[in-house]
C-alpha cells in the first residue's frame, strides 16, 4: 500500500501519541465548560490585561484565587476564547492541561509535558525533527527523560509563530517543586512567540516561585466582588432553568431573598452554589 505524505504523517503521529501515552485534558475542559453560564468571566475576557497577554511577546499571566472561586470554569472560558482567537490559523497553536486532584494521571508532571507535546504535534504541518528523533528513540526501547521531553517541547514551541499554553490548577500537581522549576525554565527560554496563562490557589511555595519571573502587573487576584457577579448570573440561571428550583423563582420577592441568601453564603465561592438542587 502506498501512502501520501499526509497519510504517512497521520500514521506516524498515531504511533507517537501511543508511545507518549498522555492523558486527555479535553475531558476536564468540556466538563468545566458545561458548568459555565453564558457571559460569565467577561470582566476578564474583555479586559486590557487579557488582550495584552494574547499579543505581547513572551507573556505570562497568573490568575489566583481561593478554593471554589471558579478558577477552572474561568480557565475553560479563557481556553474557549483562545481557540476562537486562533480560529484555524496555522500560525497559532494551543496546548493546555488541567491538573486534577481526582485523577492521578492529571497530577503527574511528566504526563503534563507529554500531553502538551501531543497537542502541539496535532497542529503541526509536518512532524518536527525533535519529535521524530524522540519517536525513534522510543521505538528502540528507550524511555525519554523529562529533560529530553522538555527539549522537544521547547523546539516545538520555537517552530510556531504563536503558541498559547494554558495550565490550570497548579496546586493540584503532586510534584509542585519540580513544576515550579519547569515553569521557571520555560520562562527562561524567552520565546517571543509564547503566551502562557496559569491558574492556582495562592499558596506560599507557588507565590514565591512565580514572583521570580512573573511581574506583579501580570498577576490577577480573583477577588470576591469580581467572582460574585458571575455567581449571581449562575444562581439566576439555575433558579430560572431547573424544574426543582423554578417554582421558588416565580415570586419576585422570594426569588430576590433566595438570591441574596445564596450570594451571602457563597462568599466568592462557586462551590457553595454548585449543589443548589
Amino acid at each position: 500500500m502506498t501512502f501520501t505524505n499526509s497519510q504517512y504523517i497521520d500514521v506516524k503521529l498515531v504511533k507517537i501519541h501511543k508511545l507518549l501515552s498522555a492523558p486527555d485534558p479535553s475531558i476536564n475542559y468540556q466538563k468545566a465548560l458545561k458548568q459555565r453560564q453564558d457571559d460569565t468571566g467577561l470582566w476578564f475576557l474583555e479586559s486590557d490585561q487579557y488582550a495584552q497577554w494574547k499579543t505581547s511577546a513572551a507573556s505570562f499571566l497568573w490568575l489566583h484565587g481561593i478554593p471554589g472561586c471558579g478558577k477552572t470554569i474561568l480557565s475553560s472560558a479563557i481556553l474557549q476564547n483562545v481557540l476562537q482567537h486562533c480560529g484555524g490559523d496555522p500560525s497559532k497553536v494551543v496546548a493546555y492541561f488541567f491538573f486534577d486532584f481526582n485523577d492521578v494521571q492529571k497530577q503527574n508532571l511528566e504526563l503534563m509535558v507529554r500531553s502538551l507535546i501531543c497537542q502541539l504535534s496535532q497542529q503541526c504541518v509536518k512532524i518536527p525533527t525533535s519529535l521524530d528523533m524522540l519517536f525513534s528513540s522510543c521505538e528502540n526501547g528507550q524511555r525519554p527523560s523529562l529533560h529530553t521531553l522538555l527539549k522537544v517541547l521547547q523546539q516545538m514551541m520555537q517552530e510556531s509563530p504563536h503558541v498559547y499554553i494554558i495550565l490550570d490548577a497548579l496546586d493540584e500537581c503532586s510534584e509542585r517543586p519540580a513544576l515550579m522549576d519547569i515553569l521557571e525554565t520555560m520562562s527562561a527560554w524567552q520565546l517571543q512567540n509564547s503566551h502562557t496563562l496559569l491558574t492556582s490557589r495562592r499558596e506560599r511555595d507557588i507565590d514565591s516561585s512565580l514572583e521570580t519571573f512573573i511581574r506583579q502587573q501580570n498577576v490577577v487576584c480573583l477577588q470576591s466582588e469580581l467572582v460574585d457577579r458571575d455567581i449571581q448570573k449562575y444562581v439566576r440561571q439555575r433558579l430560572s432553568d431547573e424544574k426543582q428550583l423554578s417554582r421558588w423563582g416565580k415570586d419576585p420577592v422570594l426569588r430576590q431573598d433566595i438570591e441574596a441568601a445564596l450570594m451571602k453564603g457563597a462568599q466568592g465561592m462557586y462551590g457553595c452554589c454548585l449543589t443548589l438542587a
